[in-house]
């Protein structure tokens, strides 16, 4: 992203640039390109209306970039349906004990990195959801993606080539 932004007047710290990189899983150097001329263009935009924050002219902001990221599709997942789910954790009746470890095994892995890695505890690779149909395995997922704000692909078990 620093390449990438090194000819754009910006304003974004390292920690953000940390973060949009954290929220761009799946985007190429073309997707990102693009992501940089969306938010160049949100940033143009605000100040052709009048709407910039004194001060900060028609440099690409933490927000623009955000704003580039949704609106474009990473090339790297394409290949799959990629869902942006809606359901939160409110949606799922009862099941607190399993929410609580699915928060734990894949929540908390991204959420806190650093302490994981000082206290030396290695989050799992993968989390099997199984059980009967109609057991509302792929809603809980479908929380748990959106919560974590990670991608969601849904895989049948015939899909599963091993």
């Amino acid at each position: 992203m620093q390449v990438l932004l090194a000819k754009t007047p910006h304003s974004l710290t390292i920690p953000e640039l940390d973060s949009i990189a954290k929220a761009t899983h799946g985007y190429v150097g073309a997707d990102l390109s693009a992501v940089v001329r969306e938010a160049g263009v949100r940033a143009i935009k605000r100040n052709m209306t009048g709407t910039s924050l004194k001060g900060v002219d028609d440099r690409v902001l933490y927000e623009d970039l955000l704003f580039g990221a949704t609106q474009i599709q990473p090339s790297a997942l394409r290949e799959h349906l990629i869902e942006t789910p809606t359901v939160k954790w409110t949606d799922i009746g009862g099941q607190s004990e399993v929410k609580q470890k699915l928060k734990e095994c894949v929540e908390w892995p991204l959420k806190y990195p650093d302490t994981f890695k000082r206290l030396g505890v290695v989050p799992p690779k993968g989390v099997l959801l199984y059980g009967p149909p109609g057991c509302s395995k792929t809603l809980t997922a479908k929380a748990l993606a959106t919560e974590s704000a990670i991608n969601f692909i849904a895989v049948k078990g015939p899909e599963v080539i091993m």
